[in-house]
């Protein structure tokens, strides 16, 4: 099989627990780009902004799935989709939230911008893998206008999490809930995940699936880690997930990506 696309997830998978790329990944990554051609995509939860540092460290273009599949990008940084939630379903949503779950904070990703209802130590968290500063306070009056409502994520608890979405996931059917970390709850449009934004993607490219390399570790890759010609799990991933996956690498301190990759090109 030769394959065309390269996607991977970016926490746990593309970076190591340092959030830095390896020198090995680096150089696979870019040794597949200039010599034989293969295209690579960022598939992430986090928002463009907080993708783009990792995409412009790789020194060449590469595709962005933003928000898990919510907003996907070009190699030049254009839109080519996007799925959002509605403001009065957004609204909607946090006032569950507070109702079943008050001790669960909520931020919505709407564009590039990001907004909390105060900066809290979790808020300050989030600070460190994105380059830009939270908008802070009521959401429909620090929202930018018009701005596209990508996500709205709940951080808590493992058990706090779990029990909200089963909670939220029957009140909203136009919506989908996942877990992208054991104590984040993802809430995004109906039908929207990784799986979804690569084929997208595929489409956009001429692309066959079969084609496609997707690496992952978490359970918001799992859609797209069986979607994928080979769908790779990282050693680091919990073993539902691997059982996702047609591989598992080593993890994401181990240099799986490059182990990987250089076993299957090289």
């Amino acid at each position: 099989m030769s394959f065309k696309l390269v996607v991977s997830d970016i926490d746990g998978t593309f970076l190591n627990s340092e959030k830095k790329i390896s020198p090995a990944t680096l150089d696979v990554c870019r040794r597949l780009h200039f010599e034989k051609g293969v295209r690579f995509a960022l598939a992430s939860g986090r928002g463009r902004a907080g993708i783009r540092p990792v995409a412009d460290a790789l020194g060449f273009p590469v595709f962005i799935l933003a928000c898990n599949g919510a907003e996907v990008f070009d190699e030049n940084g254009v839109s080519v989709y996007r799925r959002t939630l509605s403001l009065a379903e957004t609204l909607a949503l946090k006032s569950a939230v507070r109702d079943f779950s008050p001790d669960v904070e909520t931020i919505v990703y709407a564009g590039d911008d990001w907004i909390a209802d105060a900066m809290t130590d979790i808020v300050r968290g989030e600070c460190y893998v994105m380059p830009v500063a939270p908008l802070v306070g009521e959401l429909e009056t620090v929202m930018p206008e018009n701005a596209p409502i990508l996500k709205m994520i709940g951080v808590g608890t493992v058990e706090s999490t779990t029990a909200l979405m089963n909670r939220l996931a029957p009140v909203f059917p136009r919506c989908d809930f996942y877990k992208s970390q054991h104590y984040i709850m993802e809430a995004v449009a109906k039908g929207v995940n990784k799986a979804s934004g690569m084929d997208v993607l595929c489409a956009h490219c001429g692309i066959d699936v079969s084609e496609t390399i997707a690496f992952g570790d978490s359970y918001n890759d799992t859609e797209m880690l069986r979607r994928a010609g080979l769908g790779v799990a990282m050693g680091n991933a919990a073993p539902d997930v691997q059982e996702c996956a047609k591989r598992v690498a080593a993890t994401n301190d181990d240099d799986g990506i490059a182990e990987t990759l250089n076993e299957i090109f090289y």
